[in-house]
């Protein structure tokens, strides 16, 4: 007679059977479906819900997605939840870049540089824990970036049988990390990957950023603005009072522990690293000096300062983002030692970013063992990256490889918004190349798209799904 411990083991290995002959049966429809359209396509995969939506660009199809998730991928009895996508779907012949958003996607029809270039369908993916792709209940446990991975390799799996031409990923900051953790996991999901400003960090509080942050700029500059997050820090409560009509205006709610102390300290500490993330050198000449009035203080902070990631609505949306930083990703340590005598909060304190602190300790096996394979094994890579960026504090080192098509291309005078076209002719021809080798298409830059060193792709689409403020 079996035991009830048998019985409970038997019935969870039914599970895992039924679920893996659901997952195969998933993963090749077109086996099945033969010279189908794309949204017929998508809508016979099992778990996957796919609507067609108004006003796509000229020649495509635009298509929201929610495909059902396990929330562990080891353990897939554990419930499910829905990823949110959006197709702009071409031609099934052309290549497709997969976007691995590392947040949350605005459901919108804009295309990033790398589609426009190639003429490409576009897959634009929603992480997991960000926004309607949240599991409930809502266990941090499973945001992790091997989880986030077998989410990518899933997709990849269901929906590339439908189309012939070549992938590549792309992704900006953490975008890009989370495009080279696909990568390291399911190395031939796709053909090649574009990472654009994508840092490691070894750590929390990474001493590398320091480093960077005490040399990048002209030395002038680098003196005015820190005489300048003095200058706000001796007007203190002046400026919390900024701080809160300014919050009264936008309906922002800022409801820390340390109250408008604690806004005003960890602003301030973080608006160095902001400031040349994604300034220019020729912004220095804009830093209030200390006899600007309060307004023109106030103006330059709320401009450059994370105001609004200090919110309730901001510590909530990127929530997620902290927690992974601190188990696994690992964050830069802030320049603050010119402050001490003025701070009544440590910027360098990410505690009040998450509801609860993670009981875990932090894995530094995680980034390690992504550095290697980034060295020793990764091929058809490109990495951007700015050198006023402090984020490049943080670059990851990848060899210059012709036999491996990997290369890192540096950007001078380049902030957070360092891409593709933003680097020197030379460059951009080797790019190119590598591009036409990985997908058989000659890349070409459309007439509407124009050369502005310094500036993201689209300034508020990156804003908001892809690129990495501090902390984003």
């Amino acid at each position: 007679m079996l035991t009830n411990r048998i019985i409970i083991r038997l019935f969870f290995l039914y599970l895992t059977l039924i679920f893996s002959t659901w997952s195969s049966a998933q993963t090749h429809p077109a086996s099945l479906t033969q010279n189908i359209d794309i949204l017929s396509y998508l809508q016979a995969i099992p778990g996957m819900e796919a609507e067609e939506l108004d006003n796509p660009p000229s020649g495509y199809q635009n298509i929201l997605i929610r495909y059902s998730q396990p929330i562990d991928h080891d353990r897939p009895w554990l419930g499910t939840f829905k990823q949110r996508m959006v197709l702009l779907h071409r031609d099934k012949n052309a290549p497709m870049v997969l976007a691995t958003n590392g947040y949350t996607i605005s459901v919108s029809t804009y295309r990033y540089n790398l589609t426009q270039i190639l003429n490409a369908n576009q897959l634009k993916i929603e992480h997991r824990f960000f926004a309607e792709s949240t599991p409930n209940p809502k266990d941090w446990q499973y945001l992790t970036i091997k989880q986030a991975a077998a989410d990518h390799h899933r997709i990849v799996s269901a929906i590339r049988p439908f189309y012939t031409g070549k992938w590549v990923s792309r992704g900006s900051s953490k975008g890009g990390m989370t495009a080279i953790y696909h990568r390291r996991f399911y190395p031939d999901d796709v053909d090649g990957t574009v990472a654009n400003v994508a840092p490691q960090s070894f750590g929390r509080l990474d001493p590398r950023y320091v480093t960077f942050q005490q040399q990048v700029g002209p030395a002038s500059c680098r003196k005015v603005l820190k005489q300048y997050q003095r200058e706000l820090l001796q007007r203190r409560d002046v400026m919390k009072a900024y701080i809160q009509r300014y919050g009264n205006e936008t309906g922002m709610n800022f409801s820390l522990k340390g109250g408008l102390d604690q806004v005003l300290d960890m602003t301030v500490g973080e608006l160095y690293f902001q400031f040349w993330q994604y300034g220019d050198i020729a912004n220095c000449k804009d830093i209030p000096t200390t006899d600007a009035t309060d307004a023109d203080l106030f103006s330059f902070m709320k401009k450059w300062g994370p105001l609004y990631f200090l919110s309730d609505i901001g510590r909530e949306t990127y929530e997620p983002y902290f927690y992974q930083a601190i188990t696994q990703l690992g964050y830069p340590r802030l320049m603050t030692g010119h402050l001490t005598d003025l701070l009544q909060y440590d910027p360098n304190n990410y505690r009040p970013y998450v509801s609860k602190w993670p009981s875990q300790t932090f894995d530094y096996r995680a980034m390690w063992d992504i550095a290697n394979f980034v060295v020793l094994k990764s091929a058809n890579l490109m990495l951007f990256y700015g050198d006023i960026d402090p984020w490049t504090a943080g670059a990851f080192f990848l060899p210059n490889s012709a036999k491996r098509s990997t290369h890192t291309f540096w950007v001078k005078d380049g902030n957070h918004g360092t891409n593709i076209l933003t680097v020197s002719e030379e460059d951009q021809q080797k790019a190119f190349a590598m591009l036409k080798q990985w997908t058989g298409v000659e890349p070409k830059v459309p007439s509407v798209m124009l050369r502005h060193s310094g500036q993201p792709e689209d300034e508020q689409a990156l804003f908001n799904e892809d690129l990495i403020r501090r902390p984003l």
